[in-house]
């Protein structure tokens, strides 16, 4: 069982992304309401000010959350809040990169520092965090390490390797890295990193 969050811009074919099983737990944040509902993907909870959901006829027998238009925190933050409220299993933030408001986008990742097991997607890219130890890296067109705020790190077996290299937070170095097999190698000997899975389309 895991716990997905669907939110803005919401991809076309969501299923294609994630596997949903009837036990997972659904949860739509405001106008990606209407792109779940059209994939007849059944909704455990919407969570909104519903100001981007352009029929609000859609609410009709769902178990919501309504936000107020003022507030402190977006849409997205309070329902991935819930979300970690309600379950004690993997969250899954689905869309949110994709979209005209790319401050959205900026406001999702440093989400990451607040729930840290959070992994989010879209068609194209996987975000997520990592801690100290060694992790395999599954093979991606382009996978990309990010120093949040900074780290040592060594990656071994792919294209460009490292060896406790000192990643800043501001560091371009790791980006576009590949594979050379199925799988790379990522050591964090300290602090956290960022990782990026793109799928080259």
């Amino acid at each position: 069982m895991k716990t997905i969050v669907i939110t803005n811009y919401a991809p076309d074919n969501i299923r294609d992304i994630i596997t949903i099983d009837d036990n997972d737990l659904v949860i739509a944040v405001d106008g990606a309401l209407s792109q779940v509902l059209k994939q007849k993907i059944k909704v455990d909870l919407v969570i909104g000010d519903f100001d981007s959901l352009t029929t609000k006829s859609l609410l009709k027998g769902l178990n919501r959350i309504q936000l107020n238009k003022e507030k402190d925190e977006t849409d997205t933050f309070v329902a991935v809040k819930k979300a970690y409220e309600m379950t004690r299993n993997e969250v899954f933030l689905i869309g949110g990169i994709k979209g005209d408001r790319i401050e959205h986008f900026i406001a999702n990742i440093l989400m990451l520092n607040e729930f840290p097991k959070l992994t989010i997607m879209d068609e194209n890219s996987m975000i997520y965090l990592l801690e100290t130890g060694k992790h395999l890296i599954s093979k991606a067109s382009y996978i990309s390490f990010f120093g949040f705020s900074e780290a040592k790190i060594t990656l071994e077996r792919f294209k460009y390797n490292l060896k406790d290299y000192h990643l800043k937070q501001y560091d371009p170095l790791c980006i576009s890295n590949e594979t050379i097999k199925s799988y790379g190698e990522i050591t964090i000997k300290e602090g956290r990193v960022l990782v990026v899975k793109t799928t080259k389309k």
